[in-house]
């Protein structure tokens, strides 16, 4: 089904086009619909808007969907949510947009009111529980408090001396300094986020290690060596050389950089990094043909080496979006999306649609 382009939206029904054919995106919302209560004080705007918008969808096989025809519309709702969070400021005024960008805002946003929603819900069970076992918790802190705090006391955690991280054995008994950027967690992330692991090695020194996630994942396409999808993964893996890296001798050496996929999602999205800055010209479009497939299996060097075996690699495409044009701040946006019952590929430009090949046998834009 089309949507109607309110002046220089394509890029927002490019991305909302590709989270209909998202399976795992598109049941959630459907279950959420069924079961979470209307919120009448409308803290979550934006989940309701979309459990709405997504309604406008029905799954139906390609045979049907040939006598069946689909007026384009304005997801009004929409729109409306998202004026209540400034992260979608830039939408007010009408200028093109990033649909990456446009992409990490609405997860964004989404997995803060999904959180919101499932701390109401276990408040609202907790004090319900507290009802019902009110007397039994009295008698157990009666009872029990000595036991309770002497545990409190042995599993209290130790923080190494740097506080922020800790030493984490690899392989052979080697040690590594680790630290991890805090995240949280909602549907949102389980669907789309994963986790890199980078490694600093700096001569004399234990290993620096950073977990970190992305929701993306950000691609690199510009150097020579790579002309396809999975050899822009193994670039992401290429030891970088930092010179000039304090050692715990207090001299400056050269120290070796390494990034790998620690966990992988189970909806993969990879943003192609197509525009750079050029010195002389500012930000430039990369016209590079980048091959990729409808199915993608990630090689198990980029994967940590001690996750190897454990992940799953393998990926299944089910959408694609395009920028036309030269230029970051103008162009258009498009998408192909595999429909649900994977019997066919379908080109979306705002109101209109048409069966498509397969993306693979095109040029990536």
């Amino acid at each position: 089904r089309g949507m109607i382009n309110k002046g220089n939206l394509c890029f927002a029904n490019a991305i909302l086009q590709t989270l209909v054919y998202c399976a795992p995106f598109y049941n959630l919302f459907r279950v959420l619909g069924q079961t979470v209560p209307h919120d009448l004080h409308n803290s979550t705007p934006l989940m309701e808007a979309v459990i709405q918008f997504l309604s406008e969808f029905k799954i139906i096989p390609a045979e049907v969907q040939k006598n069946f025809a689909s007026e384009p519309f304005v997801p009004e709702q929409l729109y409306e949510a998202m004026k209540l969070n400034k992260r979608f400021d830039t939408m007010r005024r009408g200028h093109q947009e990033d649909a990456e960008e446009f992409l990490g805002f609405i997860l964004d946003t989404l997995h803060e009111e999904l959180q919101s929603t499932i701390q109401k819900a276990e408040a609202r069970e907790r004090k319900a529980q507290g009802k019902t076992d009110k007397e039994g918790q009295v008698a157990e802190q009666t009872n029990g408090g000595l036991e309770e705090e002497e545990e409190r006391v042995v599993n209290r955690p130790v923080s190494p001396s740097e506080g922020d991280g800790w030493l984490e054995v690899g392989q052979k008994g080697k040690t590594s300094f680790t630290r991890t950027t805090s995240t949280s967690h909602s549907p949102i992330t389980r669907i789309f986020g994963g986790k890199l692991r980078s490694v600093l090695r700096t001569p004399g020194s234990k290993d620096s290690v950073t977990l970190e996630p992305y929701q993306p994942l950000q691609l690199d396409i510009q150097p020579s060596h790579v002309s396809t999808v999975e050899e822009a993964l193994e670039n992401l893996t290429r030891p970088e050389t930092i010179s000039g890296v304090l050692s715990s001798t207090r001299t400056l050496v050269d120290a070796t950089k390494q990034v790998f996929i620690e966990t992988l999602p189970p909806i993969l999205v990879l943003h192609l990094k197509r525009f750079y800055y050029d010195d002389v010209g500012g930000v430039q479009k990369s016209s590079k043909v980048l091959g990729y497939g409808s199915s993608l299996e990630i090689s198990e060097s980029v994967i940590s080496p001690a996750r190897r075996g454990e992940a799953q690699r393998r990926y299944k495409l089910f959408g694609v979006v395009y920028h036309h044009g030269r230029f970051a701040s103008g162009g258009h946006y498009t998408v192909d999306v595999l429909r649900q019952d994977r019997s066919e590929w379908i080109h979306i430009d705002d109101t209109t649609w048409s069966i498509a090949s397969t993306p693979q046998a095109k040029a990536s834009h």
